[in-house]
Order: structure tokens, then sequence, then C-alpha cells
């Protein structure tokens, strides 16, 4: 049996490696159209400093698994259509056009970079004004900075990535710009919460300019104009980190159905709509695990889970991919921001009647040293008294608290069960009273 796999990183290099730990007599056959894979992408923001490596987020080499694991990877191989009906891949790489059989084929080719319509923006793409999305743009910014390191940055995009790169633009000590076209950072967190990253943006000196958008970009002399509606930006290099959507492109062409976002649909088992080919990771949609519907979260776990999966599905076993909650966590200078489940706006939008509650407690027990104030908000659905999301910020605990609420999420917990959980304490890391069983508790009067 022959298993094709279009994409090599996350998702696609788990699905191989599982596929060969199933069927260790199947040919399995990985066509990557750049010259890496299997890197950590989550980790690109943190790789642009001078004083870092951008290769060390490679984790395991193209020869690595040829010679390790019997996984025949093509590089530089673009996968330009999909023939279901002959059971087919057809593509260019530097010799030419190919065409490849395959008996299952797995769809692995993530995200894209969604572009966003400003003037000017094609002819200083890759000279001045970058992406992050990949492991070469980040070879590619690092190379502009060394021979170049600038002293202004524009962001332009307020997300995951943007926030990140502006942390560590700001530690190489450059001024910073962060613009964001919608009127809100964040919009699933509470504005209380919200608050804290912005204070916190202020705090380390990061100019924000929220509900502006880049209306033209070009290049004078040796600076790169900026320009929104309300004024004119200098600066030396700019960062395009407006957001990603999924690579289904293929697949669409191919007349597989599409999910959440334009991702393609899968069922449980990671197959799409077409028997002999499944779809994994940031270009596949998932089930909500509240709501039952489609959505589409690009995120490193799901991609990792579902590319196992897929690997061992395509030999006709039946391994469900678990729903998902879209448990997030970022770092933002001194604040950890952290999420898990539903959202105010999206818990209104599935139509279920909630209430919210939202405690300040601390990190560390009173009387001991350092620590600071975290921020919990929770909402439960009142028919239920289940929780439905949760969102922390504060400078510590926050990423490790969250996965106690995502647990409470899939287990169907009421906001009393919560509240009734025997949670560890140490004064180091927080007071007797958990801050979320703190939360909990307010959160079980407020569904009163």
């Amino acid at each position: 049996m022959r298993v094709v796999i279009i994409g090599g990183v996350a998702a696609g290099m788990s699905a191989a490696s599982q596929a060969r730990r199933t069927r260790p007599d199947a040919e399995i056959l990985v066509l990557e159209k750049t010259q890496d894979v299997s890197y950590g992408a989550c980790g690109l923001p943190y790789k642009l400093p001078p004083d870092t490596d951008m290769d060390d987020l490679l984790v395991i080499s193209a020869q690595r698994f040829r010679e390790e694991r019997n996984i025949e990877v093509r590089l530089g191989h673009e996968v330009l259509k999909i023939d279901p009906s002959r059971r087919e891949v057809g593509g260019r790489n530097a010799e030419g056009d190919f065409v490849l059989g395959y008996d299952k084929l797995i769809i692995c080719t993530g995200a894209r970079v969604s572009v966003p319509p400003i003037k000017g923006l094609d002819s200083l793409w890759g000279e001045g004004a970058y992406p992050l999305k990949t492991i070469d743009d980040g070879r590619t910014i690092k190379a502009a900075m060394a021979a170049h390191p600038p002293k202004r940055v524009v962001v332009i995009g307020a997300g995951y990535i943007g926030l990140e790169a502006t942390e560590n633009f700001r530690e190489m000590g450059a001024e910073v710009t962060l613009v964001e076209a919608l009127p809100e950072i964040l919009p699933w967190l509470p504005e209380t919460l919200r608050a804290r990253v912005i204070d916190e943006a202020q705090a380390h000196g990061v100019e924000m300019l929220l509900g502006t958008r880049v209306e033209a970009i070009e290049r004078t002399g040796s600076a790169i104009s900026v320009k929104t509606a309300q004024s004119t930006l200098e600066a030396d290099l700019v960062l395009v980190a407006t957001g990603v959507r999924p690579e289904s492109e293929l697949a669409a062409a191919a007349g597989l159905a599409l999910g959440a976002a334009g991702s393609i649909a899968v069922d449980a088992y990671l197959q799409t709509s077409e028997e002999h080919i499944f779809a994994a990771g940031d270009c596949a949609d998932a089930i909500h695990a509240i709501t039952g519907e489609s959505v589409w979260f690009p995120l490193a776990l799901r991609a990792n889970r579902a590319g196992k999966l897929a690997g061992d599905n395509i030999f006709g076993l039946k391994r469900p991919a678990p729903p998902v909650l879209g448990t997030a966590v970022f770092k933002f200078f001194g604040l950890e921001v952290v999420r898990t489940g539903l959202s105010r706006e999206e818990a209104d939008a599935a139509g279920l009647d909630t209430a919210t509650a939202e405690i300040v407690g601390s990190t560390r027990a009173g009387y001991y040293p350092g620590g600071g104030k975290l921020s919990v908000w929770l909402i439960g659905e009142r028919k239920t008294r289940k929780l439905l999301g949760c969102c922390m910020v504060g400078p510590e605990a926050a990423a490790h608290k969250i996965d106690t609420a995502a647990a409470a999420i899939h287990a169907g917990m009421t906001a009393e069960q919560i509240y009734d959980m025997d949670l560890a304490y140490a004064p180091p890391f927080g007071p007797s009273w958990s801050p979320l069983l703190i939360a909990a508790s307010q959160l079980s009067k407020a569904l009163d």
C-alpha cells in the first residue's frame, strides 16, 4: 500500500511516523514544497533575537526520517492537483512536473498567511515587509535584521504572533507600533482582562493603534512609510501578522467538502468526503466539545494529535479525534494570557443562557514574596450549571491553571463540582483558596 502525505510539518510528519508504526510494510511518501520538515513553528517569535538560532526549531531532519523511520521525504515537491477518481496527485519540483498515484492520501497542507489588501505591499514583500509563518520566514527576517538592525518596527495585526513578536522586537531595543484594524485586541477576552494586556503594552513602551487600518505601504529612502487613515508611520521593518487561513484550495478544487472558515471538513476519524482521502492539522476542521459544531483552531496539539490518528485510521482503524475547546496560552512581556471553551459572544451565538463571574486573586500566599494578581473569568450555563469557558490573565499561574478549567469543561463539571475540587496548595504557588475555586464559587451564585 502506498500512502502519500502532502505537507511535512506537525500533522504531516506525525501522520507519517504513526503510519510507519502501524504498518511497517507500507510505502510512505511525504511531499513537502519547502526545504524543511518537522519544526516548532510556535517558537518562531522567540528565535528572532540575534543571540538565538532559528534552526533550533528543527526537530527531525528529512534525512533522519528516511534513514531511521523508512519514510520517503521529498523536499521541494509542491502538489498542485489532487485527482480522487484516479487516486493521483500532480505537482512540480525542480526537475519539472510529477504525477504520483496513491492508495490513501493524507492532506496536511496547514495554513497560509492571510495577506491584507494593502497598496504597495506586494513590492515590499520579503524586502522590508515580512510574514512570520514558516521557519524560512524567520530566517529571512533574521538575515534582514542582521544586515540592518531595525530601530523602528511596525507590526500589523495583534493576534498571538503579532503580540509575541512585538515583545521580542522591544527586547531587542526597537521602537514598536502595533496596528490593529479591529477596535479591540483579543476580542474573546472580557474587557477588564483585555485592559491588562493593553496596560502591559503601554508599560513596555509599545504604541498600540486600535481600530486602525493600514491603507498603503511604500519605501521612502532607507525607511518604510506605513500609511493609515489617521497618520503615517515610519519603520525600518514591517511585520505582517494579520492571521492565517486554512490551506484548503487543493481539497476544494478536488471537490472535497469544506467546514468552518473554509477548512477541509473531516469526520471523527479524520476522513474527508472522499473515502480514500484524510486530512489533519491546520488545514482541517474539528468539532467543538460544547457546541458540537464545526470549528477551526490552528493550534499545535490538535495538529499533532490529528496527524497521529490519521496515520492509524488510513489503515481501517477507528480511533476518533476528540472534540476541541480551543485551549490556548501566550506570553506577553510579564503576563500569561489564556483561554479555553466559549467566550461570552460565542455562547450567545450558540443560543445558550449563561451567567459569568470574574474575580482577581493572588498567585501566591500574601506573606510569600513575589507574585501578583491573577484575573479569572468564568462563564457557565444556567440550565445545567456546567462551566462553558474560562479566561485568565496574570504574571504567573495562568498557563497551568487553565488546564484545570479545560479538564473540568471536558468532564462536564458544574460550578459546584469545580468549587469542591481538591487542588494543590503551597505558599509559593498560590493562596490556600485557589483563584479558580473562588471564581467557581462566584459563578455558582451568578447561576442562581
